[in-house]
C-alpha cells in the first residue's frame, strides 16, 4: 500500500536537459537578431537626443539664459554640442566632466556608432533654416542666426539606422518634442 501512496516528486534529469537544450536553441536564434535591430538603434538613438534637448532646455529656464544646440550637419563627422549663449562655446558635460559634444559614425560617442544625422532644419521667422535651435529663459524654441536669436517657427531632426528613420520635431512656443518614423 505505501508503494501506491508514493507520488512521483520533481522532474528527471531527462525532462531537465530537453528544456536546457530547446532554451539554447531559442537563445542562439534569437540573441543575434537583437544585436541587428536598427530600429531599437535608432530609437535609442533618439532618446538620448531628445535627452540632451530637454536638458538645454531645463538649463536655460534655470539659469534665466538662452541655450543652444549647435548641430554640425555639413561635414563628417556629423554632431552636435550644447553651446552656452553669451560666446558660443560648448559646456560640459555634467556627468562625465568633458565638452558636451555628441558625434554619429564610426567614430561616434555615446552608442551613436551606427546612427546618421541625417537633418537639422530650424526655421525662424525671417523663414531662413538653421542649424542651431535653442530655448529662451521661458524654454520656448529659438534659433540663432549668427548673431541674434529669433523665435522658432518649425525644426526638426532626422536619424538613421540602416533602413529605419525618425524625425524628431520641436513645437514652436511650447517645446514639445515628438518623434516620428517614416
Amino acid at each position: 500500500m505505501r508503494a501506491r501512496e508514493m507520488k512521483r516528486c520533481g522532474f528527471t534529469l531527462i525532462e531537465i536537459l530537453v528544456v536546457v537544450v530547446i532554451l539554447g536553441i531559442a537563445g542562439a536564434i534569437i540573441v543575434p537578431q537583437l544585436g541587428t535591430r536598427d530600429d531599437r538603434k535608432v530609437e535609442a538613438a533618439a532618446r538620448a537626443m531628445i535627452a540632451d534637448l530637454i536638458y538645454a532646455q531645463n538649463v536655460a529656464i534655470t539659469q534665466q539664459s538662452e541655450q543652444y544646440v549647435a548641430f554640425n550637419v555639413t561635414a563628417p563627422p556629423c554632431s552636435y554640442s550644447l553651446v552656452r549663449s553669451s560666446d558660443m562655446t560648448i559646456i560640459q558635460h555634467p556627468v562625465n566632466k568633458t565638452p558636451y559634444t555628441v558625434v554619429f559614425g564610426s567614430n561616434g560617442s555615446y552608442g551613436m556608432t551606427e546612427i546618421t544625422l541625417v537633418s537639422a532644419d530650424f526655421v525662424g521667422q525671417s523663414n531662413r533654416t538653421y542649424h542651431t535651435v535653442g530655448f529662451d529663459e521661458l524654454g520656448s524654441p529659438v534659433v540663432y542666426n549668427g548673431s541674434a536669436s529669433e523665435p522658432m517657427t518649425s525644426g526638426s531632426m532626422v536619424i538613421r539606422a540602416g533602413i529605419y528613420s525618425l524625425r524628431i520635431s520641436i513645437e514652436p512656443f511650447t517645446g514639445q518634442i515628438s518623434v516620428t518614423s517614416f
